[in-house]
């Protein structure tokens, strides 16, 4: 693990280095969108300055709070309701790996969305070895014309296997008008919480799924977070 999470790699991002891998297609959008400098806007990278608070999660990404929810034992979930309606869909249907999603039944979902004035780079919540990545092929269209949100849009998912033992599930989703997700790690993998994780291209949101009885949620919906910013506990029975 690198031993300074806290002071990234320099503008790795607007260097496009190899370290970062596309998943996916290259979009005619993205294309459109390095011509004409339109991505420099969302590859910006200011330098952080944040400390990691001991046994807790902290924010991935500059964001908002959008929906904070108990996965049911069925899988179940409840997603931001839009105009009045309120989504439910299932976390199988995001990850579309049933075994995955066995182990978070009973526990908690958390989305985070990114406005396109946000850093869209991430960084990782946890230390922990990534055990697995899977790219989902979808769509990439405004969330008002599909009836589950877009958590269905193009995504990619990465399990951690978290220090402290349990693992969490985080999920890159294009929102709409995304045209690249890229991604900075590998499977097998140690990585200390803070180090680079991705980069979206325009809009994007971010789910990230914990087991049941391992963590307590600090931030609240419609809360406005920080990279760095702590926003769930470790429960003390994991800590023993």
């Amino acid at each position: 693990m690198s031993p300074n999470p806290t002071n990234p790699r320099g503008n790795r991002f607007l260097r496009r280095s190899p370290d970062y891998q596309k998943s996916g297609r290259v979009t005619p959008v993205e294309k459109v969108a390095d011509l004409f400098g339109v991505n420099k806007v969302f590859l910006r990278r200011p330098p952080l300055d944040f400390k990691p608070v001991e046994n807790h999660l902290m924010s991935p990404a500059q964001s908002k709070v959008e929906t904070l929810t108990t996965i049911g034992a069925n899988l179940d979930l409840e997603e931001k309701a839009i105009f009045g309606l309120q989504r439910h869909l299932s976390l199988n249907d995001i990850l579309k790996d049933s075994e995955l999603a066995s182990k978070f039944a009973g526990g908690s979902y958390a989305k985070f969305y990114l406005a396109p004035w946000d850093l869209h780079f991430l960084v990782f919540p946890a230390s922990g070895r990534v055990a697995d990545y899977s790219y989902k092929a979808g769509l990439a269209v405004p969330l008002l014309f599909m009836k589950s949100g877009d958590v269905l849009n193009e995504r990619l998912s990465v399990t951690i296997q978290t220090e402290w033992g349990f693992p969490i599930v985080f999920v890159m989703i294009g929102s709409w008008m995304v045209n690249g997700i890229h991604h900075a790690f590998h499977v097998g993998q140690e990585y200390s919480k803070g180090e680079d994780l991705g980069y979206f291209k325009v809009g994007s949101s971010v789910v990230m799924a914990c087991p049941p009885e391992t963590v307590n949620w600090l931030c609240r919906p419609g809360e406005k977070l920080q990279i760095g910013d702590p926003i769930a506990k470790v429960q003390p029975r994991i800590l023993g």
